[in-house]
């Protein structure tokens, strides 16, 4: 059984993680661990993305995070990914700069806190 409490202090509300995987548990440790892998490719692409000013790929990750975020319980980080999303889109490459290093460290540190809880 995957550590609630654990889970809570990195901003993911499992009860609602647990929905979204039909209230069962295993799964809901599958679709964590399957989070927590892809984001050491989804934080190497934002990087990527983001050095090549290719806002366009740039918004397709950052919408890909958006919802596996939401899927897991995590949906203040899915809100910024959002908003970092609908930046991309836009092409506000001023707003994306402002907060590309906010959103990379919140990634990199849910993704990390996953990784711990589920040992």
């Amino acid at each position: 059984m995957v550590d609630l409490k654990a889970l809570a202090a990195l901003g993911v509300d499992a009860e609602a993680g647990l929905a979204y995987c039909a209230d069962d548990p295993e799964f809901y440790a599958e679709m964590l661990g399957e989070y927590a892998d892809e984001a050491r490719m989804g934080l190497e692409e934002l990087e990527r993305f983001f050095a090549g000013q290719d806002w366009e790929r740039y918004g397709i990750r950052a919408h890909s995070i958006k919802s596996t975020s939401r899927t897991i319980g995590a949906a203040a980080f899915s809100e910024l990914a959002r908003e970092m999303e609908f930046a991309a889109r836009a092409g506000r490459a001023g707003d994306i700069a402002a907060r590309h290093a906010t959103f990379v460290a919140g990634y990199r540190q849910l993704a990390g806190g996953i990784r711990k809880v589920l040992g």
